[in-house]
């Protein structure tokens, strides 16, 4: 039987050195478009990926594009999905074609009504002086989602421009849109897309391929609860967002 684990990647498998416990000795593991170590694993984290490397098929199930996931120093082999499951890399590194043409289709649908949203964010971060940028994430000339961050450690603008501007606007909208926040992401994913989706294409797909499968979903965020119920078993960090979410509340 093969075995396929679906691994997030930031939070989960390496994170920023400020998130990382100052005792460990770290190893850098993804780094910055101009050359400089960003995130790094620890001896745990490395021991994991080690154990699972050995013994299944791993599958980064990243919210990274692709770019981003070619600065990940790690010898992934087999397929990928990225860009919140809106694009799948096969073995070659090459968009799955008949999910690409899924996915263009979507966003098209999308576009417009995200692009609306975009200028009202950047007006109301300029009005309101916030040290903000949000952009669409784009890859393999698709408009996935919106995304916004705060800078200059000012985490309370991010806050503001979620609380008065965003949360209101997906509730009017939450049959389509969905809002993912976790530390300085606060990003507006299209209900279309989603690692949820991706992972069930791609077990399907290769479930005709391989046979039976024993599937594993590992990640840290809430978001990624969705895809990890899609697998056989599911695994979270201790102290992640989804662990606290989940498994904190039985903990005596």
């Amino acid at each position: 039987m093969r075995r396929l684990v679906f691994l997030d990647l930031d939070d989960t498998l390496f994170q920023s050195h400020r998130k990382c416990p100052s005792e460990e000795a770290l190893r850098p593991t993804a780094y910055l478009a101009d050359g400089r170590a960003h995130s790094f694993m620890t001896a745990r984290q490395r021991s994991l990926w080690q154990l699972l490397d050995d013994q299944s098929t791993l599958i980064p199930t990243t919210a990274r594009d692709h770019d981003a996931l070619r600065r990940v120093d790690l010898p992934f082999q087999s397929w990928r999905i990225i860009d919140y499951g809106g694009v799948i890399l096969n073995p070659a590194g090459e968009p799955d074609s008949d999910w690409m043409a899924r996915m263009e289709a979507h966003a098209h649908d999308s576009l417009d009504e995200l692009n609306v949203l975009l200028d009202r964010m950047l007006s109301f971060a300029a009005h309101e002086r916030l040290a903000i940028h949000a952009r669409f994430i784009t890859d393999f000339g698709v408009h996935f989602y919106l995304v916004a961050k705060y800078r200059d450690e000012r985490a309370s603008d991010l806050d503001q421009l979620q609380d008065a501007l965003v949360v209101p606007w997906v509730a009017k909208r939450s049959q389509n849109y969905r809002l993912h926040r976790n530390g300085n992401n606060l990003a507006i994913l299209p209900r279309w897309l989603g690692k949820e989706w991706a992972v069930r294409h791609l077990i399907a797909h290769l479930g005709r391929d391989w046979g039976e499968l024993l599937t594993i979903g590992i990640g840290d965020s809430l978001i990624d609860g969705a895809f990890m119920a899609e697998c056989d078993y599911a695994i979270t960090p201790r102290g992640s967002q989804l662990f606290e979410a989940t498994l904190s509340r039985v903990l005596i």
